[in-house]
């Protein structure tokens, strides 16, 4: 799962066609962020695997490593496994009654 500030930042990167330097990505930021927050986020972020980081001239560029809804799929699928692991049929019941009334 992603943090606020992340998810933003995930937002921008998932919609652009091309890898994105952090003035770029701090461009299309709504809110007042500071660019080292940007560029430490972004960091943090190839750390986790979440983005690419590229080097050009002496520049980094930042690109999603996957799209957003094969994102998303591996976020829910290990969400709900950790759910039916701890709650088993109370969740699957749950979910059905959820089902239910949409």
């Amino acid at each position: 799962m992603l943090g606020g500030l992340e998810q933003k930042i995930m937002e921008i990167l998932w919609t652009s066609s091309e890898s994105l330097k952090p003035s770029a990505v701090l461009s299309q930021m709504k809110g007042d962020y500071a660019y080292t927050t940007i560029m430490t986020v972004l960091k943090r972020m190839v750390d986790k695997k979440l983005v690419k980081r590229q080097l050009k001239g002496n520049t980094y560029f930042y690109r999603a490593l996957t799209n957003k809804a094969t994102f998303a799929s591996g976020c829910l699928d290990d969400l709900f496994c950790r759910i039916l692991d701890s709650y088993g049929d109370l969740a699957i019941a749950s979910f059905k009654k959820i089902l239910a009334s949409h």
